[in-house]
C-alpha cells in the first residue's frame, strides 16, 4: 500500500505539530477504524494519552491522508 499526503495534510502536520511518523503508524496500525462520508475512513490511535485521528481515502492501491488532528476523547 502506497501512502501519500495531500497538500492540506502536509500543511496541517506543521501547524498542528504532529509527526509524519505517528500519522503513518495510525494509518497502518489503527486502534479504531470508522467509515465516513465520500468513501473516507477515520483511523484512530492513542499516543501519550491523546488520540490522533487521521482522515484517509483509499483508491486502488493508494491511500491519501486528507488531514490529521488530536481528539479529546475516542468517538463512539
Amino acid at each position: 500500500m502506497k501512502i501519500i499526503f495531500s497538500d492540506h495534510a502536509k500543511k496541517q502536520l506543521v501547524e498542528r505539530k504532529i509527526s509524519r511518523k505517528i500519522v503513518l503508524e495510525t494509518v497502518k496500525n489503527p486502534k479504531k477504524k470508522i467509515k465516513s462520508y465520500k468513501n473516507r475512513e477515520l483511523r484512530q490511535k492513542m499516543f501519550s494519552g491523546k488520540i490522533l485521528e487521521v482522515v484517509i481515502i483509499t483508491e486502488e492501491d493508494i491511500t491519501t491522508v486528507i488531514t490529521q488532528y488530536w481528539l479529546e476523547r475516542i468517538e463512539s
